[in-house]
């Protein structure tokens, strides 16, 4: 594993959960019966190790990799047809023109392009962070067309083409998803990562570096850029636990594969320049977590470490609360899921929450589990 510098420290300082033999509240009730599928999917949250790893559940047969998911092909507007925006409008007209020279012959590229063009997703710096996955030399084995075309597929449709396939990343996954809802952040990170450089500067002034084999491929079927980006996380957030091989999903003093989730709010405060606060969900927490949901911006997320989920712990990107139901990404089918949010909080282990955040409502110290602060 390559050496990381930082110019900032992480401090993560632990608490551990513990059951109190409280009477549950009716926020933490049981959700009502469903047919039976085998055996009902709603178990109560376990008290477990702090140590305990959040991983992906086994690979679904329905999945199809390796190519990047796209929409079904429908009988909509030819790419020529639909109404472009004035170039007046391109703050880098130069990169957008050559961007659009080369995926000219993939339709679904163009459109893409557009789309965010439209959306006012693409910046100057944006533009110019494309532009020079092709302009500028690429690590041995990727291709900077083919990252070109991945990362305007990812910044376009995140929720359906970041995956984390059979691997042990859920975690590093729902982090580089948070990261696509900033085009010039997530762009900047997949240039530096993918080029000569190998690192790439955080905005908390943190180094996270490429890790090592991840430019290879590993058999996955995950895109180059979710192996580059997901291993160089998987790396850095469990350096302590020896070196990360992206062959194995597994660090070199461990064999349990996934991060802890200390580790993941370690470096998604890194990632954020935000300090990060784990709340234990239970009967304590319950009323102080769904008032924390209804009062959500919208675009703001946070991951919640799950217990039981398809017979896994597996870690999901929450997006929102409305009206009863929760809605969240899923790092292993590549997908938006809404589902009432009383299932959803029933299968709850843990909320990795930005302290502006958790600090709207009030949590009691006995929720708190562990904090990553950043700190000079």
């Amino acid at each position: 594993m390559c050496t990381q510098t930082r110019t900032h420290h992480i401090h993560l300082f632990f608490r551990p959960w513990r059951s109190h033999g409280v009477v549950i509240s009716p926020l933490f009730q049981k959700p009502p019966a469903r047919p039976a599928q085998g055996g009902s999917p709603f178990k109560p949250p376990a008290a477990s190790n702090p140590q305990d790893s959040f991983r992906s559940s086994e690979p679904i047969q329905a999945f199809k990799p390796p190519h990047l998911h796209q929409p079904a092909p429908t009988e909509g507007p030819k790419v020529e047809t639909i109404p472009y925006t004035s170039s007046a409008a391109i703050p880098n007209l130069a990169a957008f023109q050559a961007i659009q020279s080369l995926i000219s012959d993939t339709p679904e590229g163009l459109r893409q392009l557009q789309q965010l063009a439209e959306q006012g997703k693409l910046s100057g710096n944006t533009l110019e962070n494309l532009h020079n996955l092709t302009e500028q030399p690429r690590a041995k084995g990727l291709d900077g067309a083919q990252l070109t075309r991945e990362t305007l597929a990812i910044l376009s449709s995140p929720d359906s083409n970041i995956w984390q396939s059979s691997r042990f990343t859920c975690g590093a996954t729902n982090l580089e998803r948070q990261w696509a809802d900033q085009p010039e952040r997530f762009s900047q990170v997949v240039e530096n990562l993918t080029g000569l450089q190998a690192s790439t500067t955080l905005i908390s002034g943190y180094t996270l570096q490429r890790a090592q084999g991840s430019t290879d491929e590993d058999g996955s079927g995950r895109s180059s850029v979710d192996r580059v980006l997901q291993s160089s996380i998987m790396a850095s957030a469990g350096a302590a636990r020896g070196d990360y091989s992206v062959e194995t999903d597994r660090f070199g003093n461990d064999p349990e594969g996934g991060l802890k989730i200390a580790e993941i709010a370690g470096i998604t405060a890194a990632a954020q320049n935000r300090s990060q606060v784990v709340i234990a969900y239970d009967s304590k927490s319950a009323r102080a977590a769904q008032e924390l949901i209804g009062k959500m911006e919208p675009g703001e997320s946070f991951q919640a470490a799950m217990t039981n989920w398809e017979g896994k712990e597996h870690m999901l990107l929450f997006q929102g609360g409305q009206d009863g139901s929760a809605r969240y990404f899923d790092p292993a089918d590549r997908s938006q899921h809404t589902i009432p949010l009383r299932d959803f909080l029933w299968k709850t282990q843990y909320l990795v929450l930005p302290e502006p955040m958790a600090a709207r409502v009030s949590f009691g110290p006995e929720s708190i589990h562990s904090k990553a602060q950043i700190g000079a």
